[in-house]
């Protein structure tokens, strides 16, 4: 019988979180000329493994302020296993780089750098920054665009400027997902933009975000951000007016989701991934964690909260 412990290695490198990257890079090369990006696709999920590692070992304290899932994998997993697990990674996508070339490789290691090490760790801990955090964020979608379209052969100049409503859009999804975690990064002293500037503000950005990206893409006819856009902005518009926690997470959800979806139709196997990965990853957070993740949902359970509290408890006890 399948046990949900043997996927621990692989469900804290949080690769929920690979599917948005993935959609950009694929947003990219669909404007290329390539026909198979199922390689690189794995390769830049090494990348993506090592950075989200490293999020979460410089996360720790927050994340159990904030009920996150590094409170749980906490009791499953040492920190021993950890790192050899970024290493390994980390191994991986040098590799993956030679074989990718030159210029794929710089890309990627940008991402790496800013995504993984200055957006996590001082000097320059991006993340803790109002404005720089954001910034970051976007210029990470923007890298993976860019990795998509050059793997697909399209110029280097046309895709900064496609990348850029992208990357706006990615601007616009960071601000509400530190919205969630605004109590425990005030406690931890963390100073993400709802954190300093609340969150009217917060709401406000976001919308003027996804509405320019909206225009953006109508003059460069991407028809497919657009369409996104225009769905997802009514709901971002929803958290502007109630400023709630689960409004925020939906809006991030539906605008992920509508973005992958569209997407998807340029290389339908990506779909397919979607459809096998999502219920496999419910029953491995059910089974191993107690958690109705992932999904849209964004209410955690009376059950739910006792288990995360339960487990970060156990945890503190073994610091």
């Amino acid at each position: 019988m399948v046990k949900p412990g043997w996927f621990d290695t692989f469900f804290i490198l949080r690769p929920t979180l690979f599917f948005p990257a993935w959609t950009f890079f694929l947003a990219g090369y669909s404007r290329g000329n390539g026909s198979n990006p199922a390689l690189l696709m794995l390769w830049l999920a090494a990348g993506m493994g090592a950075s989200f590692l490293l999020n979460q070992l410089s996360d720790r304290q927050e994340d159990r302020l904030n009920s996150k899932l590094w409170a749980l994998w906490g009791k499953y997993l040492s920190t021993r296993t950890i790192y050899a697990e970024l290493v390994l990674l980390i191994a991986a996508a040098v590799v993956g780089g030679i074989w990718a070339g030159l210029e794929l490789s710089l890309l990627l290691t940008a991402y790496f750098l800013i995504g993984g090490y200055f957006y996590n760790f001082p000097p320059f801990r991006l993340k803790a920054r109002p404005i720089s955090g954001i910034i970051a964020c976007g210029i990470g979608v923007w890298l993976f665009f860019l990795i998509g379209m050059r793997a697909g052969e399209g110029a280097l100049l046309p895709g900064l400027v496609y990348g850029l409503p992208y990357a706006l859009a990615g601007a616009a999804v960071t601000l509400l997902t530190h919205v969630p975690d605004i109590k425990g990064d005030r406690q931890a002293g963390v100073r993400t933009f709802p954190a300093v500037y609340g969150l009217t503000k917060t709401g406000a950005w976001a919308c003027g975000l996804v509405g320019l990206c909206a225009i953006l893409t109508y003059f460069l006819r991407d028809y497919i951000l657009l369409a996104a856009s225009l769905i997802s902005l009514p709901f971002f518009i929803r958290y502007y007016l109630l400023k709630s926690s689960e409004t925020a997470q939906f809006a991030v959800k539906i605008s992920i989701f509508c973005i992958a979806i569209g997407v998807g139709l340029t290389w339908i196997p990506f779909l397919v991934i979607i459809a096998l990965y999502y219920p496999f990853a419910r029953w491995y957070h059910r089974e191993r964690l107690g958690l109705n993740y992932p999904g849209f949902d964004s209410k955690v359970t009376p059950e739910e909260s006792v288990i995360v509290q339960k487990r970060q408890m156990e945890e503190i006890e073994t610091i």
